[in-house]
C-alpha cells in the first residue's frame, strides 16, 4: 500500500485490509481491496439510498390512505420506541423550522430502520394487514411479512455499514445477493423506480471486474 495510504489510514482499518490480503488464494493488494470497498460502497448506496426513499414514500401513502389521515403517527398504533422516534423527529424539525413544517418533513426526517420495522411481528394484525402488504404488488406472489422483514433488515444493515465506512469488503461474497434483494424489493413497490435506480448504479461492473487490474 502506498506511503500516504498508509499515513492517513487508521492503523485498525489498515490491518483490515491487509489481513484480508494475505488470505488464503486472494491476489489482490490491501491497497486494491480498499479501492474496492469504496466503489462497492459507492455503487450499492445507490441502490440501497433508492430503495429508502421507495420504502418511506410508499409506506406513508399507503398507510395515510388506509386511516385516511397524513397524521397517523398520532393515532397511537405505533410501539413506544417508534412513537419516541416521531417525537424526536418533530422536535427536531421545531427547532429547525419552528412550527413551519409540513408531513413530508416529518416522513424525511425518519430514518430508514423506522420504516423497516414497521414490518415487525407487532404491525403483523395493523399496520401490516392494512396498508403495506398492498405495496409490495408486484412481488409476483402474495407478500409474506416474515420475509418482506427479512429482506428488509439485510438492506438495512448493508446500508448502516456503507454509511459508517465499514468494510464491507470482508462480506464480498454476500454484496451480489444483498444487491439482488435491493433491487427485488424495489421491483416489488415500483418496477419504474427500480429501473430508473438500476442505471444509475455501476455495482454489476464493479463486481465483474473486482479480479481485474481495473475495477471500473
Amino acid at each position: 500500500m502506498r506511503a500516504f495510504l498508509k499515513k492517513t489510514l487508521s492503523e485498525q482499518r489498515l490491518t483490515t485490509y491487509e489481513a484480508l490480503a494475505q488470505k488464503p488464494h486472494e491476489t489482490r493488494t490491501a491497497e486494491k481491496l480498499y479501492g474496492l470497498n469504496l466503489l462497492y460502497s459507492k455503487e450499492l448506496y445507490v441502490i440501497l439510498a433508492g430503495l429508502e426513499i421507495v420504502v418511506r414514500n410508499t409506506f406513508h401513502t399507503a398507510i395515510q390512505n388506509y386511516y385516511q389521515t397524513p397524521n397517523w403517527m398520532s393515532m397511537s398504533l405505533l410501539q413506544h420506541k417508534h412513537q419516541r422516534q416521531v417525537d424526536d423527529a418533530n422536535s427536531r424539525l421545531i427547532l429547525l423550522k419552528r412550527n413551519n413544517y409540513a408531513i413530508d418533513d416529518l416522513i424525511a426526517q425518519l430514518n430508514f430502520g423506522f420504516w423497516v420495522h414497521l414490518c415487525d411481528r407487532p404491525y403483523e394484525k395493523t399496520i401490516w394487514k392494512n396498508a403495506l402488504f398492498k405495496c409490495f404488488s408486484h412481488l409476483g406472489k402474495k407478500p409474506d411479512r416474515k420475509e418482506i422483514e427479512s429482506d428488509l433488515k439485510v438492506c438495512h444493515k448493508l446500508r448502516n455499514k456503507i454509511a459508517h465506512l465499514e468494510p464491507i469488503i470482508k462480506y464480498e461474497s454476500t454484496l451480489i445477493q444483498d444487491y439482488r434483494t435491493a433491487l427485488n424489493l424495489m421491483y416489488a413497490i415500483s418496477p419504474e423506480a427500480q429501473e430508473w435506480f438500476k442505471l444509475l448504479s455501476n455495482f454489476e461492473r464493479v463486481w465483474e471486474n473486482r479480479y481485474e487490474g481495473k475495477s471500473e
